[in-house]
C-alpha cells in the first residue's frame, strides 16, 4: 500500500509542473504578441542624392555713386559793338598825336614810313597802348596828278623791288602790327603786286586793312587766299572837312558797327577831324559803343 501513495504524488507533481510551464509559456507568448514593436529609423539618402537649392545670400544694394559735380555756368556778358577809328597820314608831325592822345578811346594811329617823326609817333604811341600800323604808300590811279610821295610801291616793279621798299619802310614805323594802304588806287587792284605785299605781311605775322580807295580792289580776296587777318574800311570820316559832315559820317559808322558788330571808319589828323572827335567819341560808349583798336574788329583769315 506504501508504495502505491509515492508514485501517485510524483505524476502530481509532473503535472503541476507541466501545467505551470504552460501557463508561464502562454504568458509569455501573450505578453510578446502585444507589446508594441519598434520600426526601424528611416534611412538618410546617400549624399549624392539630388540637393535642394541653398537658400540665396541676401545682396547688397551697390551704393549710389555721388553725382558728379555742376560746373558753374559762366555767362558771359553780351559783345558791345566795336568801333575802329584809323587816323592815316601819321608821321611829318609829331604834334598831332599828342593832340590825338586828347580825343579818348583806342584810335588806330597808321603811320607813313620814312617821314621825319615817324619812329618817334610809333613809339609814343605804343607807349600809350595805342594800335600802329603802317600806313603805306602804293599808285593811284592818276600817278601824275597824285604824288603818294618816297617809297611808294608801283606796279611797274619786280617783286624784288616790292619787298626791299616794303622792308626799309617798315623799320621806320618799329611797333606796327599791321598794314593799310595810302592812295593805292591802282596798286590795290593789281593781284600781283598785291600777292608780293602780303607775303610780306603774312611773313611778319602782321593784318592788312584794306582802305578801298577802289572798289575793284584784290586786296581783302587775295588776303583771306593766303591766310592774312584782314579787313575793309567802311567809312571815310572826312572827305569834307567840316565838324558836322565828319559827327555825321561817325556816327553812319556807328550804325554800321550795331548792325554788323564792328566797323572801321578812316580820318585824318584835320584840326576838324580831332575836335569832331573829342566832342564824339567820349559819348559813345553811353550808346553802348567800344572805340577798340583795330587789332580787336580783325578776325582770323577765312
Amino acid at each position: 500500500m506504501a508504495k502505491k501513495k509515492k508514485g501517485s504524488s510524483l505524476s502530481w507533481l509532473l503535472l503541476a509542473l507541466g501545467f505551470a510551464a504552460g501557463v508561464g509559456a502562454a504568458l509569455f507568448f501573450f505578453m510578446y504578441i502585444s507589446a508594441p514593436r519598434q520600426t526601424a529609423p528611416p534611412v538618410k539618402p546617400p549624399e549624392t542624392a539630388v540637393r535642394q537649392p541653398e537658400a540665396p545670400l541676401p545682396v547688397t544694394p551697390p551704393e549710389a555713386p555721388e553725382p558728379e559735380p555742376v560746373p558753374e555756368t559762366i555767362v558771359k556778358p553780351p559783345v558791345r559793338p566795336r568801333l575802329a577809328i584809323i587816323i592815316d597820314d601819321m608821321g611829318p608831325d609829331i604834334r598831332k598825336l599828342k593832340e590825338l592822345l586828347e580825343v579818348g578811346g583806342q584810335v588806330t594811329i597808321a603811320v607813313m614810313p620814312n617821314m621825319r617823326d615817324s619812329g618817334k609817333i610809333s613809339n609814343l604811341a605804343n607807349s600809350k597802348g595805342l594800335d600802329v600800323i603802317v600806313h603805306m604808300p602804293m599808285e593811284p590811279r592818276e600817278l601824275m596828278e597824285h604824288n603818294p610821295g618816297d617809297g611808294a610801291l608801283l606796279i611797274a616793279m619786280s617783286p624784288e623791288e616790292i619787298r626791299a621798299r616794303m622792308e626799309s619802310g617798315m623799320k621806320t614805323v618799329p611797333d606796327a602790327i599791321g598794314m593799310n594802304n595810302h592812295m593805292g588806287s591802282r596798286f590795290t587792284e593789281d593781284a600781283g603786286g598785291m600777292r608780293e605785299v602780303l607775303k610780306v605781311v603774312k611773313k611778319k605775322d602782321m593784318l592788312f586793312i584794306d582802305s578801298r580807295t577802289t572798289s575793284k580792289s584784290v586786296a581783302g580776296r587775295l588776303a583771306r587766299e593766303l591766310g592774312v587777318p584782314s579787313a575793309d574800311r567802311n567809312v571815310f570820316l572826312d572827305n569834307t572837312r567840316d565838324v558836322e559832315y565828319i559827327k555825321r559820317q561817325l556816327m553812319e559808322a556807328v550804325r554800321q558797327a550795331q548792325k554788323n558788330g564792328r566797323a572801321i571808319a578812316i580820318g585824318h589828323p584835320y584840326p576838324e577831324t580831332i575836335r569832331a572827335l573829342r566832342e564824339s567819341v567820349p559819348a559813345l560808349a553811353a550808346r553802348g559803343i567800344d572805340v577798340v583798336g583795330v587789332s580787336e574788329v580783325v578776325g582770323p583769315s577765312r
